[in-house]
């Protein structure tokens, strides 16, 4: 009797400690699929009105080391598309939706750091935000950086914050791209013991080289004089060298050139002189976000996390050919790169930033939409060093980086994943990418565009044979240009909730002008050095 009620005893002790187990072990399971190793830890490197050509690895003069290292450990996609604005393009990629829609109902739309904060991602956004609301109210755990679309970069704004609490400590060494890289670090840091160690999702979003053009003045020396053969001569060296990187074909030509920007050896010499500080400094900013990204790559290294951290660098637009208060900064004796100063890149080094494109900044056509982007994932990316060519845009993003950290995803999302593109498969270019900002449109298909600048009238490109969009087809091919028109209208009615479709015309606007390369553009009359400053 003894042993078997022993034996009944230890049977019952074995049930509870099997039953025990399967919870235990359960509650692994769970912690696992939260820190599992296969979920990545996921970067979004987001620059600020950084045109298309300025990066060494997609054809630039400026020296851009990290942003090379990543491309030779990842991919190079040259035909990923942004809205050619920034807070159209943050909003497409947040959402995964086209912007009409993405703005219409932002602050009803899960986004990208919601979807993952919601499946035990850490999530942390450091820079700018630029739209609705509050980014700890839509998933994000860590804040630093500012609302507004933008600050000086070296005394900040009001809407800078640390979290929620407003921020203000801007001493003499502060420097944005400088402060956000420190933070960056910070963030992903593995956390102390006990804490959870998930995976993380950083959206490092700089300002640079967005106005005002400010940098270290030491960084911007590097460059002093490097631009005085102007935008003309930068602009043709850097598409010779995106013919040996294999970024344009060999047998490209350059778009004609623009009929509203004065030819470089026209420029009286003050005018060039200041020309090429502005450039000086633009190059500074770009440098020195680099030079940042290395901080954060190091870190990355030191902390054991780069062969499963997935990195994706972007620009929000193409560069930013806009002037507007050049003659109120020499009336205060600013010059570009001062503190206090807030000067922009301009049409000429624009036009040499967006190489090998036409347009800018809010522009539809190629140059304004067009961001040399990079996807980066060691542990992953089996062929390195690659140039992918396949159309992609901001919607894109999203279902890409939760298909990467396994999260299901929203049919509803306008983009799709392009993860099986990092991985050297197959994938589907029928689609069709929609474009529009104030009055200039675009729509891109396999084979065609049909763009408009300044409500001037569609132009119509077969990019199977003219990829830069350099030759207007539309008075000889009007069958093509009504078909896709149709569609662009359907695709507008539907996402604007318009039922016809009536731009802001550029004309009208206190920030911008009319850009047109072809006649309907503003003259860029190029401001000049100050005697008293020679």
């Amino acid at each position: 009797m003894k042993v078997a009620g022993f034996l009944s005893s230890m049977n019952i002790i074995l049930n509870w400690t099997v039953f025990f187990a399967g919870i235990a072990l359960g509650m692994c399971s769970l912690i696992a699929t939260a820190d599992s190793p296969d979920r990545p830890n996921v970067v979004i490197i987001l620059a600020d009105d950084m045109g298309y050509s300025d990066p060494a690895c997609f054809g630039g003069e400026i020296a851009t080391p990290n942003l090379d290292k990543l491309a030779r450990n990842g991919v190079r996609l040259t035909r990923f598309y942004n809205g050619g604005m920034c807070v159209v393009s943050r909003a497409s990629m947040l959402t995964g939706n086209w912007w009409p829609d993405a703005l219409r109902n932002f602050r009803h739309t899960p986004l990208l750091s919601e979807k993952l904060h919601e499946s035990g991602y850490r999530t942390g956004l450091i820079g700018k935000w630029h739209l609705d609301g509050h980014p700890m109210d839509r998933g994000f755990d860590h804040f630093f950086g500012f609302l507004a679309g933008f600050a000086d970069h070296f005394s900040g704004c009001p809407s800078y914050q640390l979290d929620r609490a407003s921020f203000t400590d801007f001493g003499p060494d502060f420097y944005s791209s400088d402060a956000f890289t420190d933070r960056a670090i910070e963030f992903v840091k593995p956390r102390k013991l006990g804490e959870k160690n998930a995976p993380f999702f950083l959206y490092l979003s700089f300002q640079a080289p967005h106005n005002p053009l400010q940098a270290p003045r030491e960084v911007t020396e590097k460059y002093r004089g490097k631009y005085s053969e102007g935008w003309q001569s930068i602009r043709q060296a850097r598409f010779e060298r995106q013919k040996k990187l294999g970024i344009v074909p060999a047998d490209s030509n350059l778009p004609a050139y623009p009929l509203n920007l004065p030819e470089w050896h026209t420029l009286a010499p003050a005018q060039r002189e200041l020309e090429d500080l502005r450039m000086a400094v633009y190059a500074a900013m770009v440098d020195r976000m680099d030079e940042n990204i290395g901080r954060l790559l190091k870190a990355l290294e030191k902390n054991g996390q780069s062969d499963n951290t997935l990195i994706l660098f972007l620009s929000d637009n193409g560069a930013d050919s806009f002037s507007v208060v050049d003659q109120v900064m020499l009336s205060r004796d600013l010059l570009p790169g001062d503190r206090g100063s807030n000067w922009q890149p301009g049409t000429g080094w624009a036009y040499a930033s967006v190489t090998p494109w036409r347009m800018y900044k809010i522009g539809q056509h190629g140059g304004g939409v067009t961001t040399g982007a990079i996807a980066c994932w060691p542990g992953r990316i089996q062929e390195k060093n690659r140039i992918e060519s396949v159309p992609l845009h901001m919607v894109d993003v999203l279902p890409t980086i939760l298909d990467a950290a396994s999260v299901k995803k929203d049919p509803k999302r306008d983009g799709a994943s392009f993860l099986n593109i990092l991985h050297k498969q197959t994938n589907s270019t029928d689609r069709s990418l929609f474009f529009q900002y104030m009055d200039n449109r675009a729509i891109r298909t396999s084979n065609w565009t049909l763009a408009e600048v300044d409500g001037e009238g569609w132009e119509l490109f077969d990019t199977t044979v003219d990829p830069l969009e350099t030759v207007d087809l539309a008075d000889s091919n009007p069958q093509k240009v009504k078909e896709l028109e149709t569609k662009w209208l359907s695709w507008w009615c539907e996402e604007s909730g318009n039922e016809t479709y009536r731009p802001t015309s550029t004309k009208e606007s206190p920030h911008y002008k009319p850009q047109g390369d072809r006649g309907s553009g503003v003259k860029y009359f190029p401001s000049a050095m100050p005697a008293s400053t020679k």
